[in-house]
């Protein structure tokens, strides 16, 4: 007993060791990018800050820096995944005019701003607030359910409502966050109609284009394109997601 509370412990110090020391890792590269990028010199400081992003660490501004270095590449698709990215963090609505800027000017689809879009929106800005207000709830109708119980009282009417909003937060917690949208990031990407290179060809975009990914199938996302459904390969798209 006592060896195994030892390697517990040593396991526990040991991921916190390693945690403190990647955090280093990323805040001195991104310490590093930041000096390139104040120096001008762009793609050098956008391999540092993509470093920095691939182990999970970012800031808004960096993001932004990010989106900024693509965009004068020429790279409108990634320069638009790093908006999205920073949109997805910060909530900020004015980065939607330049996101829809460059939508315009590259003509890309994906970024029209319908009631759909502002709910799912709301929706994703609000998702933590509406699981607590959920769980809230829940607990709210437990506790009521338990004391009408006491009373003798029925209690038919509560409970059913309680079976109502735990399904309700079951299904909010557990496919909420799963709504992605994702960016092609590949020029001359091509959308098929199924899951296989052998399927037909739906269509052969441009890098930029946003679309809703509903599903996986091995290296092919699912993804909806111009209220249909197409396949594109996991390494032509950009999830958004942080």
């Amino acid at each position: 007993m006592k060896k195994m509370t030892l390697w517990i412990l040593g396991t526990v110090v040991g991921m916190f060791i390693g945690a403190t020391s990647s955090a280093q890792v990323a805040s001195f590269r991104l310490t590093q990018a930041d000096s390139l990028y104040a120096k001008k010199q762009y793609t050098q400081s956008l391999e540092h800050y993509k470093a920095v992003l691939a182990g999970n660490e970012y800031t808004p501004s960096m993001l932004l820096k990010m989106a900024y270095i693509e965009e004068g590449l020429s790279r409108p698709g990634q320069a638009l995944y790093y908006l999205n990215l920073y949109y997805l963090a910060t909530s900020d609505k004015a980065v939607l005019e330049k996101m829809d800027e460059l939508a315009t000017k590259f003509n890309l689809d994906g970024y029209a701003t319908s009631g759909g879009d502002l709910a799912l929106s709301f929706y994703h800005d609000y998702h933590i607030p509406i699981s607590l207000a959920l769980a809230a709830l829940a607990v709210f109708c437990m506790t009521l359910t338990m004391f009408w119980k006491r009373k003798g009282k029925r209690t038919v009417a509560t409970g059913a409502f309680l079976v109502i909003v735990l399904i309700v937060l079951l299904v909010h917690v557990n496919m909420g966050e799963n709504i992605l949208t994702g960016i092609i990031g590949e020029s001359n990407t091509y959308l098929m109609d199924g899951p296989s290179a052998g399927a037909s060809v739906v269509s052969v975009i441009a890098e930029g284009h946003r679309m809703e990914i509903i599903g996986k199938v091995d290296v092919w996302y699912k993804v909806k394109w111009n209220d249909n459904t197409a396949f594109v390969k996991d390494n032509n798209l950009l999830p958004v997601r942080l």
